[in-house]
């Protein structure tokens, strides 16, 4: 592995830190650093590939950046991909500021849970606190001080959780890549980008077929982002509301409804298997059909504490437990080689053992997950929890971490999230009365970006990143390192970056600035206590028994067309936004294999990667237009 890669990623992944904040925030560009197929290092990887390559190659041959080195830089710069974005910047700092700014004699917050909260947790100075969400005046400066021991806690807590995922998709690796092969559908495209075969220009860039899936979202995006700027042209719409047609009972349980068409998803769905992707839409239209039987047999649906986005507490409840269920049985199903690992962690099996050749050294997979796991639970009781609470709340995080990321490397969804949270889960099954007031408080007030919204947490991108490694055959461990050091590096630009951008323009201006779970804190302490909802926790009992049994029925029929991966994500956010398209993908896909069989998908599939192209290269460059003018009310493609 070239050092030249490593630096040029590593300084690449600091500059998008750097970079993103301004962008997703102040200007409110599509996303540079969002979802796990983020643009800006795909954009940087086309760039390269297709432009700086070919003036390398015309300069000579040997400088060009190799297939290797292209694909290293990709996987250095999503490993840091979610950092500056909604993985964890966009509401993580107003958890230590809301708590001041939003508190009034009203509410009684001061007396409700203040006394819940270490000092060294949040930021004290009120002065600092009001000029975070309001902006600093001219000439005044940005209290850096008042932010250095909250900051300086909780990095520690993200780096031991970013370091638990990284044993975790090393201790995954080798079951999900080598031994169920599994299909990384995110990481197709950018390794057929990064090889090279003749000429001056990748052979990727010189199919046909490719250009033409690549002139469809190009088209639509040069119209409409026109559009935006210039209200009085004319554009295409790709978002339709269904909501004005569902009036009255029962069809007004079906709200909020919405089609949504994003080309790249388009692509993205035809490199799924058929099962894969008919079950990743038939299972919302199954919960929608939950909807429309539950309000016309007069159950009232509701939406507790922590249930995220469009979802109801019934649907997130049997979400919880079928990624639960999933993600045991994901470690369940690699307990051979995790036992091969551990045992050579702890030196008692033989030097030529496949953990040998892991990622990282058995000893130090084993140990740092250990290690982790503990400190994560000791950061936790120092915040506030409960010991007990604390061991099941990591569990359970794990457990989460482990389904979403088995969802991503097989489903091929860039903008996953789900539709329960540890609020909603334990608030179901636990119920305030077996929390204590300061667990209570610690649940609620913790930056979403660990744990319910997860729409960019680390651990797929490091197991794409791998992926990628043993597509190209680079070196694991260099690569890995690489990662690691950039994930660090990130982190500091991006706590630097957004302090920045929310003194300078008033984080409630930039979003950035939340209340987070401070206000459902206030209203479940002010509730009273309540025990175990043995409704909800019925239905999380159900998906878990649910999930057993597609499972089971994959395993035993042959024929049977439903994969479990569609009901794991039964309301969830993505679902909720990318039915439409990847349904549109599923019956291309169905009518290409059925009518032409697998040649014809063969030779179909350029185009269908056009599409990802060119619906990814539009909206990098309407994101750098978008930074040009400084217009915030530019085009944005992708999801928010």
């Amino acid at each position: 592995m070239s050092n030249r890669a490593l630096v040029i990623g590593i300084v690449l992944a600091v500059l998008e830190c750097l970079i993103a904040p301004y962008n997703d925030f102040v200007i409110r560009n599509t996303f540079l650093a969002g979802g796990h197929f983020p643009l800006a290092p795909f954009f940087v990887l086309t760039v390269l590939a297709l432009v700086v390559n070919a003036i390398l190659r015309c300069l000579h041959p040997k400088l060009a950046l190799t297939a290797q080195e292209l694909v290293i830089i990709w996987c250095i710069m999503i490993a840091v991909a979610g950092i500056p974005s909604s993985g964890m910047m966009r509401d993580a700092l107003s958890t230590f500021a809301a708590y001041n700014y939003f508190a009034t004699p009203e509410n009684e917050w001061r007396s409700l849970f203040f006394q819940y909260i270490p000092e060294w947790r949040v930021v004290r100075d009120e002065g600092a606190i009001v000029s975070f969400y309001e902006g600093v005046s001219v000439g005044e400066r940005i209290p850096w001080g008042a932010w250095l021991k909250p900051l300086s806690v909780w990095a520690l807590y993200v780096l031991t959780a970013y370091f638990v995922m990284v044993c975790l998709a090393v201790i995954l690796r080798k079951q999900w890549i080598e031994y169920e092969k599994c299909t990384f559908p995110l990481v197709q495209l950018p390794v057929e980008i990064s090889v090279h075969r003749s000429g001056i220009v990748n052979s990727f860039f010189k199919s046909r077929k490719m250009w033409l899936g690549f002139a469809i979202p190009a088209f639509i995006h040069t119209l409409n982002g026109l559009q935006a700027y210039f209200p009085t042209l004319p554009h295409i719409p790709i978002r339709i509301w269904l909501d004005p047609f569902l009036v009255g009972r029962p069809l007004n349980a079906l709200r909020p409804f919405q089609i949504v068409v994003l080309m790249s998803m388009v692509g993205f769905s035809y490199l799924l298997t058929l099962e894969v992707a008919f079950s990743l839409w038939f299972f919302f239209l199954f919960f929608k059909l939950q909807c429309l039987i539950g309000s016309m047999l007069g159950f009232l649906i509701t939406k507790g504490p922590g249930v995220k986005w469009t979802a109801y507490s019934f649907s997130a409840a049997q979400e919880a437990g079928a990624c639960l269920t999933l993600g045991g049985f994901a470690l369940f199903k690699a307990r051979r080689h995790i036992k091969q690992l551990f045992l050579s962690g702890f030196g008692r099996s033989s030097p030529q053992s496949d953990a040998q050749n892991e990622p990282m050294p058995a000893g130090l997979t084993v140990i740092g997950l250990i290690g982790g796991l503990l400190l994560l639970i000791y950061l936790s009781v120092l915040m506030g929890m409960s010991l007990g609470f604390a061991v099941i709340f990591v569990i359970f995080s794990v457990g989460v971490f482990v389904a979403l990321t088995w969802q991503i490397i097989n489903g091929g969804i860039p903008f996953i999230n789900p539709s329960f949270s540890p609020q909603s889960f334990f608030l179901t099954t636990l119920g305030t009365a077996r929390m204590t007031p300061s667990t209570t408080t610690w649940l609620f007030m913790q930056p979403t970006g660990l744990t319910s919204h997860l729409r960019e947490f680390m651990m797929p991108n490091v197991m794409n990143g791998l992926k990628a490694a043993d597509t190209v055959r680079a070196n694991r461990r260099k690569l890995l390192m690489a990662m690691g050091v950039a994930m660090v590096l990130g982190l500091l630009v991006s706590y630097y970056s957004v302090l920045r951008v929310s003194y300078q323009h008033g984080a409630l201006h930039v979003h950035t600035g939340s209340s987070g779970g401070v206000r459902w804190l206030s209203a479940v302490l002010t509730s009273p206590s309540i025990g175990t909802d043995w409704t909800n926790t019925g239905f999380t009992l159900f998906g878990s028994a649910f999930t057993i049994g597609l499972m089971w029925m994959r395993k035993v029929f042959v024929w049977w067309p439903i994969h479990p991966i569609g009901y794991t994500m039964l309301s969830s956010w993505a679902s909720f936004k990318l039915w439409f398209s990847i349904m549109l993908g599923y019956f291309l896909k169905y009518g290409v294999v059925k009518y032409g069989g697998l040649r014809a998908y063969r030779e179909a599939r350029p185009l269908f990667l056009g599409l990802i192209l060119g619906e990814m290269t539009c909206a990098g460059l309407w994101s750098i237009v978008g930074m040009i003018t400084g217009v915030q009310t530019g085009y944005r493609i992708l999801l928010d």
